[in-house]
């Protein structure tokens, strides 16, 4: 089973989204078999599902103020794209004035508002581990 989230914050987001079903036809086949051969493809890179909806920061979810979304996009880039870029951006942007992913207490405040049901704090691990240097 699967479905599509669509954040919206006003009516006209939501007008849009519903016009979207206006004329529904499911998916043929062909279709659904292209769909699946991507989600395969995706599934296999073992990417950070997150949507970004950034729930886990607003409303002071995060104390340590770590960009949690921004760190998952970023590790993401890195072990799709072998971002060449990644670390620099995790170093001086990402967390210039924010927390780094080894910041985080583990205070589980971000997983209990994540609408995918994501490990943040494990995964957080796993971005101070490809991008903080150990001493």
């Amino acid at each position: 089973m699967a479905m599509v989230l669509s954040g919206m914050s006003d009516m006209a987001q939501m007008t849009d989204n519903l016009s979207a079903m206006r004329d529904f036809r499911p998916l043929d086949a062909r279709e659904f078999d292209a769909v699946k051969k991507v989600c395969d493809i995706f599934k296999s890179l073992n990417l950070v599902p997150c949507t970004a909806c950034r729930y886990c920061i607003e409303e002071n979810h995060c104390p340590k103020d770590i960009l949690i979304p921004d760190q998952f996009a970023v590790l993401n880039a890195h072990e799709a794209f072998h971002d060449w870029n990644a670390a620099f951006y995790y170093e001086e942007v990402l967390t210039v004035g924010h927390g780094k992913a080894s910041d985080c207490i583990k205070c589980g405040k971000c997983e209990k508002v994540c609408p995918q049901h994501l490990p943040i704090r494990t995964l957080l691990g796993s971005v101070a581990e490809a991008f903080e240097k150990q001493e």
